[in-house]
């Protein structure tokens, strides 16, 4: 199980292995792009990420599983009352931004719309992208 070889190579230490990477991408094709296959334009941004990892591993860590970087415990919903500009809050029903994460966002700012897409995970720009187009360019145009 997948879940079982995240949990087994963290504690090892071994998040550079394969088993570790093949286990990490069963979640992606669940909750990140349900694509198949991926855009070039995200496999290209995995790659680069792959090259050069300082950003997301100081930020977040080996995986979504492995939090250990700055935002382990960063938050900002004790400050989202102070966006005043109008937000647009959107996510899809396989994210891993589920929408117990997107709620308190969508409580506490003040001028706020929420949208939830129905056929996406992480990147509906890419899943749902005429309704996505739409969507933004409705709230743009508000």
């Amino acid at each position: 199980m997948s879940q079982n070889a995240i949990i087994k190579n963290e504690a090892a230490g071994t998040i550079d292995s394969q088993e570790y990477k093949d286990a990490v991408q069963v979640f992606y094709k669940r909750h990140l792009c349900r694509l198949d296959p991926w855009p070039a334009e995200v496999i290209e941004s995995f790659d680069y990420m792959e090259r050069d990892t300082t950003v997301y591993l100081t930020m977040n860590g080996p995986s979504e599983f492995h939090v250990i970087g700055s935002l382990k415990n960063w938050s900002i919903i004790d400050e989202a009352h102070k966006i005043n500009v109008p937000t647009f809050l959107l996510n899809g029903a396989y994210d891993e931004a589920a929408d117990s994460s997107v709620m308190p966002f969508f409580k506490f700012i003040p001028k706020v719309k929420w949208f939830t897409f129905a056929e996406s995970s992480h990147m509906p720009h890419w899943e749902e992208r005429e309704k996505y187009m739409k969507l933004v360019a409705d709230f743009l145009g508000d």
